[in-house]
């Protein structure tokens, strides 16, 4: 995995399905400053919110989630670790430090929390250990 940012991206905080806050996983969804988006995976990141300097460790997902049936156009799901805060029309700056893995298709629900708890303590390790000074 690579130490170094992989680049920032940053937009507007949109409503969503609201899955992953029914997963237990709550997620900001983003309306996007551009295009640009990095390859399809899950990522751990450090998120500023508005012009706030704080910023918070987070897991990432870039992609279609294929698990989920319909056209599902790319879209970036931020989930920020051991927050609970309303984001909606707020802007964030994420900024990917690791690439965990690819997006992948589930069988079930299940399998999905199952492996997004994974992710989510990997990210929470890669972050404390460092992968990146705070941004």
């Amino acid at each position: 995995m690579n130490a170094s940012p992989l680049g920032t991206i940053a937009g507007v905080v949109v409503p969503g399905d609201g899955r992953g806050r029914e997963l237990g996983f709550p997620t900001a969804n983003l309306a996007l400053d551009h295009g640009d988006l990095p390859e399809d995976g899950i990522y751990a990141a450090w998120v500023r919110i508005d012009d706030d300097p704080l910023s918070w460790a987070s897991s990432v997902s870039v992609g279609a989630n294929p698990t989920f049936d319909g056209d599902r156009a790319r879209r970036v799901e931020v989930h920020l670790h051991d927050a609970d805060i309303d984001l909606y029309g707020r802007r964030l700056a994420v900024t990917l430090v690791a690439r965990l893995r690819p997006t992948l298709r589930f069988d079930g629900v299940d399998a999905l929390i199952a492996q997004t708890a994974d992710d989510v303590t990997r990210c929470r390790v890669l972050l404390a250990a460092g992968a990146q000074v705070r941004p």
